[in-house]
């Protein structure tokens, strides 16, 4: 936060600190054993985090006892909400036959054949503990059946932790930009998160999202080298920006045309799909995560069967892949009661709410005289500020660039009216959640926003417009 803030700025930092007692307290203790007082980068945010202490439905209760609406679900994954009588019973009862036996088991049957009649793009399946692994191990598998090294990720694309994924996996990263070798300048510059060997680069190449030209003249550059691309059907880190018609059928097109396999990324957005379906592409691989465990720990990748056949532990040279907690009896049965409570029926009816609370969100901003636009499919979406299109990583990082502490103080007000909700401005929506709980949130983002606005005039002034509420704002 700025040294000279506002009186706006200052009333709710001030509110936020007499709310949270607790939490102030307990993240001294924690800094004692934890980096920062925590093991989430993701979870700080200034003047500290709210450490909460249980959930019920779409509730949650920090250690001071206040109540928050849970619009973050854990970055989307818990899409039940917190204590679903099914889940909860799938755990006590598992947990009472054990976790984890550490050979295979029923469950395991079951929940491959829920998921892969969920996603026929997976014809087989195999399963791990998160969607970091997901991702790599989906990675590991293309080069393996192709028997080349280079992939390609997008520009702002968000896999998980592991070295292919940690290169330009947001937006506005500080690390030292490095242009790609052999590309035009017009190809986005590679930023390597620390830690990450420099010669990763020789490996990975990065594509603007939703750039078709882009995508043909890198195939027709290095298309003979490429093992895979793995995408997003909606950009997710980079603020929920969903592939425009005919991009995904893009990249499947010049995939099978060099030989190369398309990866879909379904972690986050299969809450909302399997999304790729509804842009009639079928891909070679996709991993999950998130929803398929219904809370617990659990990932999973697929595809083709002749793909998925190189893990075949009877066939000379199989890829070798264990986990000591890879398909594990508890997070596997929890999921089949996710996949159950949580089929295409109850998928459509979120998604239709979800697509309305952006409209009434887009609205409120509107009639709050401030430019705020929501990106988004149906329970995922995001809060952008300004005006334009954004169709990429760079469109995403133009519109929060400048904006000071003004994203800090929105979810600090928000988190005072009892809403939770991500720093960034992702927000999710979740099963228990009714059109009370919905009309309160728009009614604190109408009351947020017309708190903040004072000092967005005095610091934004671009921010503020002066149309009737009833003109439609930019689309996006």
């Amino acid at each position: 936060m700025a040294d000279t803030a506002s009186r706006e700025t200052q009333d709710i930092i001030e509110r936020y600190r007499a709310r949270t007692p607790g939490s102030r307290a307990l993240l001294e203790q924690a800094r004692q054993w934890l980096p920062g007082g925590d093991t989430r980068t993701i979870n700080h945010y200034t003047p500290y985090p709210t450490f909460m202490e249980h959930g019920r439905g779409c509730r949650m209760t920090d250690v001071d006892g206040n109540e928050y609406l849970d619009f973050s679900n854990n970055m989307s994954a818990t899409v039940h909400g917190h204590a679903h009588p099914a889940l909860v019973a799938a755990t006590a009862q598992q947990t009472a036959r054990s976790t984890a036996l550490g050979a295979p088991g029923r469950v395991q049957v079951e929940h491959a054949r829920l998921l892969c009649s969920r996603v026929p793009a997976m014809e087989k399946v195999r399963y791990c503990n998160s969607g970091t692994e997901a991702t790599m191990l989906a990675i590991r598998t293309a080069r393996a059946f192709t028997g080349r090294d280079v992939i390609v990720k997008i520009d702002g694309g968000y896999h998980g932790m592991h070295d292919d994924a940690q290169i330009n996996m947001f937006t506005g990263m500080s690390e030292t930009p490095r242009p790609q070798e052999g590309l035009p300048e017009r190809f986005p510059a590679a930023r390597l998160a620390r830690g990450v060997p420099l010669s990763t680069l020789g490996d990975v190449l990065l594509l603007p999202y939703n750039d078709f030209v882009a995508a043909d003249e890198l195939f027709s550059r290095c298309g003979q080298r490429i093992a895979c691309v793995i995408v997003e059907p909606m950009l997710g880190a980079a603020g929920c920006i969903p592939a425009v018609p005919g991009y995904l059928g893009c990249l499947r097109r010049l995939t099978a045309e060099y030989g190369a396999l398309l990866v879909v990324d379904e972690c986050a957005t299969f809450r909302v799909g399997p999304l790729h379906q509804r842009h009639g592409v079928t891909p070679d691989l996709v991993s999950l995560s998130k929803v398929i465990g219904g809370g617990h720990p659990l990932g999973a990748f697929g595809g083709r069967a002749d793909i998925m056949a190189v893990y075949d532990p009877a066939r000379p040279g199989a890829v070798y892949h264990a986990s000591a907690f890879g398909g594990n009896n508890l997070s596997l049965a929890v999921g089949i009661a996710a996949l159950t409570t949580y089929g295409p029926a109850e998928v459509a009816e979120l998604n239709e709410t979800g697509e309305q609370l952006m409209l009434d969100v887009a609205a409120t901003a509107r009639a709050a005289g401030l430019r705020l636009a929501v990106t988004g499919v149906g329970s995922l979406c995001h809060l952008h500020w300004g005006e334009g299109p954004v169709r990429d990583a760079q469109d995403a990082l133009a519109r929060r660039t400048g904006l000071g502490d003004l994203p800090e103080l929105l979810h600090l007000e928000l988190m005072n009216r009892g809403i939770f909700l991500s720093r960034r401005g992702v927000f999710t929506l979740s099963l228990p959640m009714t059109r009370e709980d919905l009309h309160y949130f728009t009614t604190a983002v109408g009351e947020t926003l017309a708190l903040l606005k004072p000092h967005i005039a005095r610091t934004l002034p671009h921010l503020v417009h002066d149309r009737p509420v009833g003109t439609a704002a930019t689309a996006v």
